[in-house]
């Protein structure tokens, strides 16, 4: 009531004073004014240049691990600030096990909260860390975070809202798939033998004259510029094999009659196991995968690749595939098949086998592509795929001891 009416307040008490002629009333009157209007000034100012921060290190990992937060509140002013509450939402189940006295529901579903009451001094920092558990692959936001602060007394407040929120990348876990036994001759690819008629760029065996016909990229202009006439550069044979991992998401036909969640994860699971095995290989490998992305009604492409970032590209598509199936994996093929080089393994990862699937795979290995199918329920389906080759992949354990997502 006080912070809505102090003005009348302080006036009445000072024309109270006046009218009894009483110079200690008339004091106090003006003692009131002048208390809420520094308290009032104080307030407007609390949250001006109060920088709040989310720092996570990593803001990335693998399913099973943990990620450091730490929420920091820096005070970049002389004004100190002798209470500030912070309130911030957490995802419960990065946080098994909460302490109910410092989290409570959000009045969200699977939202935690807390309440972090503290003060900051002119041009200090205090930051409070929490350690955050990655139960399983997913996309996980931290916030929206909410400020408040105010004066000395509380008489009057002022709060501002964080809507920004951290995102945490949870990627799918990962086993090692050399008991898969994928074909020795093409495991991925063709392997370099004899003639190659193809050149890797990145890969420079040495300088020569240059021809006429000769591409203007291969000219080296510092050797030219050093030696005075043309220079052309001679690449390596290109020795890199190819694998395209095409991951079907559909667990049930027809796939708006929903989904199977142990199925999809499997699958993603897999397709996640065998881009990482190609990639400690050094092999190129791609993504084609008919599941979602979040807020996205388009299906998953990866071009081939085999640097780094590529890899965590595979791996961050697979961490936020969603359930939803925007169109079959046979159609992708059918759009994809010009893309794919001669030498390609067609590395297929399903939990069940549609007949537009089994057609477009026939094709494409009547067609003399590598084809091979890793299934991870255990079933070969022989009358569907002929000799097409078939993995059972039923036994891997990926050890997820959590509620899948």
């Amino acid at each position: 009531m006080l912070r809505d009416f102090w003005v009348v307040l302080a006036a009445a008490i000072v024309i109270t004073g006046l009218a009894m002629q009483d110079g200690a009333i008339v004091a106090l009157g003006l003692g009131v004014a002048i208390v809420c209007y520094g308290a009032k000034l104080w307030a407007r100012y609390a949250l001006h240049r109060l920088r709040y921060e989310r720092l996570a290190p990593e803001d990335r990992a693998f399913a099973g691990e943990h990620v450091a937060l730490t929420l920091r509140a820096t005070n970049e002013k002389p004004l100190p600030l002798p209470w500030l509450d912070i309130r911030e939402r957490f995802p419960e189940s990065m946080l098994p096990g909460a302490d109910a006295a410092e989290f409570r529901l959000a009045g969200r579903s699977g939202v935690l909260q807390t309440d972090w009451r503290t003060s900051v001094g002119g041009y200090r920092r205090v930051s409070r860390s929490y350690q955050l558990h990655c139960p399983a692959r997913g996309v996980y936001e931290i916030g929206p975070g909410r400020l408040r602060s105010g004066d000395l007394f509380g008489l009057f407040t002022d709060e501002r809202e964080e809507a920004r929120r951290t995102r945490i990348i949870v990627y799918p876990p990962t086993v090692p798939v050399g008991d898969l036994a994928l074909p020795a001759r093409r495991p991925y690819g063709d392997a370099p033998r004899g003639i190659r008629i193809f050149e890797d760029p990145s890969r420079v065996a040495g300088l020569r004259d240059y021809l006429p016909g000769d591409s203007l990229r291969r000219i080296d202009w510092n050797a030219t510029a050093r030696l005075g006439v043309l220079q052309t550069r001679v690449y390596d044979p290109a020795s890199a094999q190819h694998l395209l991992i095409c991951l079907n998401t559909q667990t049930v036909e027809p796939s708006w009659s929903g989904y199977v969640p142990d199925m999809l994860e499997r699958s993603i699971a897999l397709a996640a196991s065998i881009a990482r095995d190609a990639y400690d290989r050094r092999f190129s490998a791609g993504l084609l995968a008919n599941g979602s992305m979040p807020d996205a009604d388009r299906a998953i492409r990866v071009a081939p690749g085999r640097r780094p970032e590529h890899f965590l590209r595979i791996l961050e598509a697979l961490a936020v595939i969603t359930p939803y199936v925007p169109e079959g994996l046979a159609a992708m093929l059918d759009r994809e098949e010009h893309r794919i080089g001669i030498g390609t393994t067609i590395a297929v990862v399903t939990g069940i086998m549609p007949d537009a699937l089994a057609a477009t795979l026939q094709r494409l290995h009547r067609r003399r592509h590598a084809v091979i199918v890793i299934s991870v329920t255990g079933e070969t389906w022989p009358d569907l795929l002929g000799r097409i080759d078939v993995r059972d992949a039923s036994s891997f354990d990926f050890g997820w001891a959590e509620a899948l997502p």
